[in-house]
This record gives structure tokens, C-alpha cells and sequence, in this order.
């Protein structure tokens, strides 16, 4: 086909040149060969672009094919996006017929309670009684041996009404600012007598005490206490969870506490004669100082919860101490004083440590007052609060023992409160 291309192309160009100019045969059949390599390599281009041609319609084909493919999955991508989406909504609608119609947002552990500001005023009436050692005043010995033997006969108080009075201020940042004042007074007495199968030997009788050894026909002892507790504080309240509330406090405390005990003892000579000593014992301390503490209230419902607190002092303070006896013989019409002592404790600590428990209820008032009261048992201990001194000899009746121990109080209170 080639060829038969080419010996065209000479029948057509053959009579224009023989027109032009006459060649020979050898020249006549370079310019022919000559034009068959310009047609080959002109026809080789053809073709080679001809087939880079085809590749290309191939590519594209292939284009045209992935490009169908990517569709093909683009289109399950949206199938698949709204299948999921109707999921969703149907997971949705069904949430929202079996869930209350406002969510609340998850809330943290702890955080700060909301408070009302404005001012508070509470009553508590206590019920106590204080413990301690040293309430002792003789020995009952029923071997009546000479040597003492028996049992102590000891003063043991009783529970005494006392009150706590409160005032407190919160402000708008929910801190509290509150004064308390706490008083208790009691007083408690024993007595007892020699039987004559018995025999009673004074424990406080000076060594050198008119009444000797075992010879006392009758004794009694009476030991007053006065309580006198002043503390300003700040409070802060936090939520724990739903159902608790925390609450911690710090302040100062003063305290003034005064013990006294004092002691009859009587020795009958006649029916109309006797012998007498009485014995006065004073303990009395001023102190002040840091105070803190915490309380947890459980919110059971309905306005009532269950609380308990914890708190300490650590006071420092001056103890003011006084031992006297003052003997009277067979008809003396002033007596004489057999001992007159007087000793002062400077900065000495007395820690102290209270807890509480019991049930409260509070109501919210429409005017957004609320009122509410409290029950429950309370008990403290001061330590080193007891300072007592006794005698130990005849021989060198100056010499005194010295014993410290603490002071425990426990009772229970009932309290009402009212805040504005």
C-alpha cells in the first residue's frame, strides 16, 4: 500500500518535472528513494501518534471507569449517612419520650452552697454535766483496822441546765460571720456519816488538822462549777453531692472556767461538843485562743437531716489556784487557819476537743425566711484543766502533792434558730 502510494505520487510529479527540466535514470531514482524515506518517517509519525492516541482513549476510559467507581461509593456514603442519621433520630425521639424534658448538667463533687444572705439568730438550751478526778472526801472503812481500807466517798455531778446563744451574719459571697456565747453553772453536793460500824478518814485534812487520822463523824463536799465560753468565727458551706452539705469554721475562743470545792468535816467529842475543819479547794482559768472545726449534714428529705461535728481549740492561759483550811476547836468562836495558799500558772495550754451528733429540721418561710431547730448529744474534754494540790505528811507539813488530769463534759441540747 505503501509503495503504491508513493508510484502515484511519481505519475503525478513526474510529468511536472519532465516538464521543468529533464533528469537521468540515477537521479530519477535518488529523488524517488529519497521520498519514500520522507514518507516512511512521515507515515512512522503517523502511526506512533496514532497509537499514543489510542492509549490515551484508554486512560481516559479508564478515568471515565474510577471516576464512575468514586461515585458509585460516594453514593453508599450517603446512603449510609442517612441511615445513620435516621437512627439517630429515631434513638432521639425515643430518649425524649422516657427522659424528663430538661436534662441537668452532671455537677461537680464538692461545690459552694447557695445561701441567702442576710442575719441569723439561734437559742440552744444545753443539758450538762462535767467529770473530773480529785471529788473525793473520805473513805469509808467498815474493817476498822486502823489502816485505811474501804472505799472513796466522791462528789458525782449531775446534768445542769445551761444556754447557747448565737448571732451570725452571711454575706452575699456565702461566708458567715457568727458570735456565740455558751454559759453553765452547776452545783452538787454529797454527805455522808459514820455509822459505827464504820470509819471515815478525811482525804483533805492537813496532816496537822485538828480532826486526826480516822476521826471524823460526819463530812460532805460540794463542788461548783461555772462555765463561761465566748467564740467568733467564720463559716463556709460547700455541697458534696446532692444529698450532703460540708461545712468549716475558724475563729477565736475565750473561756473562762472556775472549780471550787469545799469540805466539812466534823469530829463529835459530845453530844453538844464537836470539832470542825472546813477546806476550800479554787481552780480558776482565763484563756483564749485559736479555734476550727467541721460538720457534715446528711439531707434525708423532707426538711430533716442527720448531722455530726467535730471541732478544737488550743487555748493558752493562766491558772489561778487557792487551797485554805480553817480549823475550829471545841467551842472556838473564830478558829485558826491551818493552811492559806495561793499559786498562779502562767501560759499554760489547755487543748481542748468537742463533738456533736443529732437530728435537725428546717423550713423555708414564703418570705424566704426559714426556721428550724436541732437535738442532739454533745460532749467535750478539756485536757489539763484540773490543778488540785494535797498535803502529804506531819513531819514537813509543807509539802504538797500536785495532780493535773482533765475535764470532760457531756449532755445533750435542743436548739432553734431563725434566719432572716
Amino acid at each position: 500500500m505503501k509503495r503504491g502510494i508513493v508510484v502515484l505520487l511519481l505519475l503525478v510529479a513526474l510529468p511536472a518535472v519532465a516538464w521543468a527540466q529533464e533528469f537521468s535514470n540515477a537521479e530519477l531514482y535518488q529523488m524517488i528513494q529519497k521520498m519514500e524515506r520522507k514518507f516512511d518517517a512521515a507515515i512512522e509519525q503517523t502511526n506512533k501518534a496514532l497509537a499514543e492516541a489510542e492509549k490515551a482513549k484508554e486512560e481516559a476510559a479508564m478515568a471515565r471507569d474510577e471516576a464512575a467507581r468514586a461515585k458509585a461509593e460516594v453514593a453508599l456514603a450517603k446512603e449510609e449517612t442517612a441511615r445513620v442519621q435516621a437512627e439517630l433520630a429515631q434513638i432521639k425521639a425515643a430518649s425524649e419520650s422516657t427522659l424528663p424534658s430538661e436534662v441537668v448538667p452532671a455537677e461537680p463533687l464538692i461545690r459552694e452552697a447557695k445561701t441567702v444572705p442576710g442575719i441569723g439568730a439561734s437559742f440552744e438550751a444545753i443539758y450538762m454535766r462535767p467529770s473530773r478526778d480529785d471529788l473525793d472526801y473520805v473513805v469509808s472503812d467498815d474493817k476498822r483496822t486502823g489502816n485505811i481500807q474501804g472505799s472513796y466517798k466522791t462528789v458525782n455531778p449531775d446534768y445542769s441546765g445551761g444556754a447557747r446563744l448565737g448571732l451570725s451574719y452571711t454575706f452575699d459571697s456565702g461566708t458567715a460571720v457568727r458570735a456565740q456565747y455558751t454559759m453553765l453553772d452547776t452545783s452538787d453536793s454529797d454527805f455522808t456519816e459514820r455509822t459505827g460500824v464504820n470509819d471515815l478518814w478525811g482525804t483533805w485534812l492537813h496532816a496537822n488538822a485538828i480532826i486526826d487520822d480516822n476521826d471524823v463523824t460526819s463530812a460532805e463536799m460540794q463542788y461548783d462549777f461555772d462555765m463561761d465560753v465566748f467564740d467568733l468565727s467564720a463559716r463556709k458551706t460547700f455541697d458534696v453531692g446532692r444529698d450532703f452539705g460540708l461545712g468549716i469554721e475558724a475563729g477565736l475562743r475565750y473561756a473562762h472556767l472556775t472549780q471550787d470545792i469545799e469540805i466539812n468535816y466534823r469530829q463529835d467529842i459530845t453530844p453538844a461538843a464537836f470539832r470542825r475543819v472546813d477546806v476550800n479547794s479554787s481552780n480558776d482559768f482565763t484563756g483564749w485562743g485559736p479555734r476550727a472545726g467541721m460538720d457534715l449534714d446528711w439531707r434525708m428529705g423532707k426538711g430533716f437531716s442527720l448531722f455530726g461535728s467535730l471541732a478544737g481549740s488550743l487555748l493558752l492561759g493562766d491558772f489561778d489556784l487557792s487551797l485554805k483550811e480553817h480549823d475550829w476547836p471545841v467551842g472556838a468562836i473564830n478558829g485558826s487557819r491551818r493552811v492559806d495558799v495561793d499559786k498562779t500558772e502562767k501560759n499554760r495550754m489547755v487543748p481542748v476537743v468537742e463533738m456533736r451528733a443529732g437530728l435537725g429540721y428546717a423550713y423555708q418561710l414564703e418570705n424566704g425566711m426559714s426556721v428550724g431547730a436541732k437535738v442532739g448529744y454533745e460532749w467535750q474534754n478539756w485536757f489539763n484543766m484540773v490543778t488540785t494540790q494535797r498535803y502529804l505528811d506531819d513531819v514537813d507539813n509543807q509539802l504538797a502533792s500536785t495532780d493535773t488530769s482533765d475535764l470532760s463534759l457531756d449532755g445533750f441540747f435542743l436548739e432553734g434558730f431563725l434566719n432572716f
